[in-house]
């Protein structure tokens, strides 16, 4: 299968970051990152439409809701960096524009892989049934756990169970 998902990556991580930053017009320069942060738009319409293998919301991260959804289905899935680049690269001004402001440095791929509150999906389809709405990010496979390329991703993220 093709792991794909629908909705944004990162972008509520990146409002929430700029919201917290000590210079406050520092949030108004990025206007769409922080309403996703503060008033979320699920693609609830992609994932009601389509017919999904599997499917999990993605709200505390996509390392651990992929975990997840790998521990849950018995398989392994890859996510290819290259194709979260898209994702990176509409974060890449924020990080840097956080960090001239005497901010903490952001790696964008962070924010992507390990913020939560984007409220996505991820799911799973047959190579050829991937629907308009969800964009592949990688494979589902045999084995267990969750890559990104060949290194094991972490499950890390908001966890409101042990948080």
């Amino acid at each position: 299968d093709v792991l794909a998902v629908a909705g944004t990556l990162g972008k509520a991580a990146a409002g929430l970051s700029l919201l917290l930053h000590k210079d406050n017009s520092l949030a108004a320069s990025y206007p769409e990152l922080v309403q996703v942060q503060l008033r979320p738009k699920p693609p609830i319409n992609s994932a009601v439409t389509c017919s999904a293998n599997a499917m999990l919301d993605i709200s505390d991260s996509l390392a651990l809701d992929a975990n997840r959804l790998a521990s849950s289905s018995n398989v392994l899935l890859r996510i290819k960096s290259s194709d979260l680049q898209g994702y990176v690269a509409v974060l890449e001004q924020a990080a840097q524009s956080i960090s001239a402001r005497g901010g903490k440095e952001f790696d964008p791929l962070d924010w992507v892989l390990f913020g939560g509150e984007d409220h996505g999906f991820l799911a799973s389809f047959p190579a050829e049934n991937v629907p308009a709405g969800f964009k592949r990010i990688g494979s589902v496979e045999a084995g267990s756990g969750v890559y990104l390329d060949s290194k094991p991703l972490e499950a890390k993220g908001w966890d409101s169970v042990s948080s």
